[in-house]
């Protein structure tokens, strides 16, 4: 299958845009600009990477055309080692970033506040937060019936629970998709249940898939018209329309950073390189890019776990948990450590597991040749 180095590199950015923002929190760092601009760059980062999923699954089904059952032992198999992995130590971490989190030093008593609940609700209703993190879905739940449903064990793996419930359901979406009588009753339905999961359930973060579905279409819609974007260098064109809109309303910000990188995969953009191409290239696919791409999974879900533990280290060492400066210090390299052995024992063996599953699944080829 065709790699698109770029969309791999944005991978890096985004999750280390999501660690900046957990560090941020886990810091108490809420004072000031800087410091409201680190905090809210955690979400817009996710809803990205819910576009790229959108577009990489959907490559992923027109490109290998795939059994229903083979395509989704492969996607679970790719997400639940280790997201499992991290959720048994976040269990463990969710505690001790509670303890630390009371110390009379801490500068916000709202995440302090999340962070007790989550920990008090990890053991309270431990049997039932075990049984929707092992089917993945518990980002789906509503607090109202589960307590911090989306955050339990692993805060930020909320979103691998929809990813999750996007892989189940993505093979019907872009069928749909591709036939275009039903893409407006698959508009009207994905704006009715967001309407509906906004106004009646309420969520904070999109766990839900309802409450997220635009994002995945405009990933799948982007790959199913790439084919017609990939002989143009739209890349400049791109770029501006994102400066001019990029001011004005927060909610787009996602769409107009995917935008600029989907634009900008063609080969064409790249052939005379002008000032954004190379920008672009230098950013996008450079080594260390490329690198923390390859390793973003493990990077997004092990980042808090660690952060978590430091954070207790430095409260039982000093009484007061570590401000901004001294948390990042600590916590990146540490970060990027632990992300290359997660990588390397849990995410590729996962991975190689999978495809194994795949090839026992598929059905022999035959020759289709009848023997004289």
């Amino acid at each position: 299958m065709k790699r698109f180095q770029a969309i791999e590199g944005l991978r890096g950015w985004l999750a280390w845009t999501v660690v900046l923002a957990h560090l941020a929190y886990c810091s108490g760092f809420n004072e000031g600009t800087l410091a409201a601009q680190l905090r809210s760059l955690g979400l817009p980062a996710v809803l990205v990477f819910l576009i790229v999923s959108g577009f990489v699954i959907t490559h992923v089904i027109v490109e290998k055309s795939e059994a229903y059952p083979v395509y989704l032992a492969q996607r679970f198999a790719r997400l639940f080692p280790l997201f499992a992995a991290t959720c048994i130590v976040g269990f463990f971490t969710n505690d001790l970033l509670a303890i630390s989190l009371t110390s009379p030093g801490f500068n916000d008593s709202e995440f302090a506040k999340v962070a007790n609940g989550v920990a008090a609700s990890n053991h309270k209703y431990f049997w039932s937060h075990l049984l929707a993190h092992v089917t993945m879905l518990h980002g789906a739940i509503s607090n109202a019936a589960l307590p911090y449903s989306e955050y339990a064990f692993n805060m930020p793996a909320w979103s691998i629970s929809l990813e999750f419930q996007f892989y189940l359901v993505a093979p019907l979406i872009i069928c749909i998709i591709r036939n275009e009588i039903f893409i407006p009753v698959l508009a009207i339905t994905i704006a009715i249940c967001e309407l509906w999961f906004k106004s009646f359930v309420g969520t904070v973060q999109p766990g839900a898939l309802p409450l997220a579905a635009s994002y995945f279409v405009v990933g799948i819609v982007s790959r199913l018209t790439y084919p017609y974007v990939e002989g143009h260098n739209w890349l400049v064109p791109a770029v501006a329309l994102a400066i001019v809109l990029f001011p004005l309303r927060s909610e787009l910000r996602p769409f107009l950073i995917w935008f600029i990188v989907f634009f900008g995969l063609p080969q064409k953009c790249h052939e005379r390189p002008g000032l954004a191409a190379n920008i672009y290239s230098w950013a996008l696919t450079n080594p260390a890019a490329q690198y923390f791409g390859s390793r973003s999974y493990s990077i997004f879900l092990c980042h808090y776990p660690v952060i978590s533990a430091i954070v207790w280290s430095v409260f039982s060492y000093s009484g007061a948990a570590p401000g901004m400066l001294l948390l990042s210090f600590l916590s990146i390299p540490a970060t990027i450590i632990v992300s290359e052995l997660t990588y390397r024992y849990i995410e590729l063996p996962g991975i190689n597991v999978g495809r194994r599953a795949a090839a026992w699944m598929q059905p022999p080829i035959t020759s289709g040749v009848a023997s004289q």
